[in-house]
């Protein structure tokens, strides 16, 4: 099987993550988003501070090869946390 992710893949994932990341940061001055509730503001930062942090964890990887998940913090979680949250506020305002 090929190995995909020392091809274009991992590069395509990080810069992916990184623009994902800054469109929530830049989001975060709308006006749309000030009006948002509080809980929905911490899953958006949440997200972005997810997807920054896996995009950080999988250069260092390019770079030096190191094992990226054993000596650091699980940013993917950061990036599940943030979705659920913005999930379960989504389906909590169509419901009204």
């Amino acid at each position: 099987m090929l190995n995909l992710m020392n091809g274009w893949v991992l590069p395509f994932i990080i810069v992916v993550d990184l623009v994902t990341s800054l469109l929530i940061l830049f989001a975060a001055y709308s006006r749309r988003v000030h009006a948002l509730p509080t809980l929905c503001k911490i899953g958006l930062a949440a997200l972005a501070f997810g997807f920054f942090g896996e995009s950080s964890l999988n250069v260092k990887f390019i770079l030096t090869g190191a094992d990226i998940l054993s000596d650091s913090f699980p940013f993917w979680l950061l990036q599940d946390f943030g979705t659920l949250i913005v999930v379960i506020y989504y389906f909590k305002s169509q419901s009204h």
